[in-house]
């Protein structure tokens, strides 16, 4: 059967269809092939970029450790030019006390030492040694005694809010440091040893103290006692021979397990009572003057504040009728090591850096 025109036309017209199909097979799409042609130059911008920026980081932190030990490297040499600077006119080249510098030289220099160098040295000796210096004036004194008491600040700040660990069940003791007034007439002997008494009964944060050197027949020292932040210790506080004149104190603590508040921790773990005695100066800084109890406990007695201070006296910003003396008894964090000691128990330091 032969094809009809018709049937000719028709497969004529559906053979450009066939092959346009075909052609359309064989080739990528038009967004496929421009993605191939830009891919490489992308992928190698964002390496060349990344790589830059890798290096980029690498260099800074390269340049800023170097810098950071130049840094250190030069303050540590000024450091110990100043020191040397400043050491060598109060003992002298060969360490001997020097005597060739007067008084007013020599209160400079402990002024600076003590303010540049405070936590690396126990420098209360030396500011002793300028204080009592002959020909020592009151003004030097008085500057003296200023900067102890603002370092002694200082290192406070420095030993935060102690951490309450191992606290008993009954343990009533508060996160604070105790006052401690001392008061008496300023028409006393300012060079006079005075007897000190409890005024009103003292409570977990405060003690007053009226202190005479007026001899009595039935004198009797009356303490204080203030417990500790876990309450394994419980410490009697008692003061004696304070002179106005160099602003001293004797202190006599006596610490003993507090078995009613530890409970069955203080049972478990006998001591017997721990004495110590000491003589409290102006110039008692908390990290080279302080006290480690066989508790692990540590505290430390210094002074905060001394009135009046300035001569003369007037009112109202003076009493003229009182001196008055603060004293602040502060419990360490049991984590604080001073820093001319070794620490006794790794346990506890692990403890404390978490690892």
């Amino acid at each position: 059967m032969s094809d009809t025109p018709e049937d000719v036309v028709a497969a004529a017209a559906a053979q450009p269809d066939a092959k346009q199909s075909v052609a359309t097979q064989g080739r990528s799409p038009l967004w496929l092939d421009a993605a191939g042609k830009f891919a490489l130059p992308v992928m190698t911008a964002i390496v060349a970029l990344a790589g830059t920026y890798l290096t980029t980081t690498i260099n800074e932190q390269n340049n800023l450790r170097d810098t950071i030990n130049q840094r250190e490297q030069a303050e540590s040499a000024l450091r110990t030019s100043m020191f040397r600077e400043l050491v060598s006119p109060v003992v002298g080249d060969t360490g001997s006390i020097s005597d060739g510098s007067g008084p007013e030289r020599l209160s400079l220099m402990a002024q600076l030492l003590v303010l540049n160098f405070h936590e690396h040295f126990d420098l209360g000796p030396l500011m002793l040694y300028v204080d009592e210096l002959p020909g020592q004036t009151t003004a030097n004194r008085n500057r003296l005694r200023s900067i102890s008491r603002r370092v002694i600040s200082r290192q406070l700040a420095v030993l935060g809010t102690p951490e309450t660990v191992r606290k008993g069940a009954l343990c009533a003791a508060e996160r604070t440091d105790v006052d401690i007034w001392l008061m008496s007439d300023a028409n006393e002997p300012l060079d006079s040893l005075q007897t000190c008494d409890v005024a009103s009964p003292a409570d977990s944060k405060s003690a007053y103290f009226l202190c005479s050197s007026t001899q009595q027949e039935s004198a009797v020292l009356a303490p204080f006692t203030v417990s500790s932040l876990d309450c394994r210790d419980h410490l009697t506080v008692l003061l004696a021979d304070l002179n106005w004149a160099n602003n001293t104190v004797r202190v006599l603590a006596t610490s003993a397990p507090d078995t009613q508040a530890a409970g069955n921790a203080a049972a478990a773990d006998p001591t017997i009572p721990e004495f110590v005695e000491f003589t409290l100066s102006p110039y008692a800084m908390p990290f080279s003057d302080n006290t480690l109890l066989r508790s692990g406990n540590r505290f430390g007695i210094y002074l905060r504040q001394i009135e009046p201070s300035r001569e003369p006296c007037t009112p109202p910003a003076c009493d003229p009728t009182t001196r008055l003396m603060r004293l602040s008894l502060i419990w360490f964090p049991r984590d604080f090591i001073p820093p001319r000691e070794r620490p006794t128990d790794f346990g506890e330091i692990r403890d404390a850096l978490k690892l």
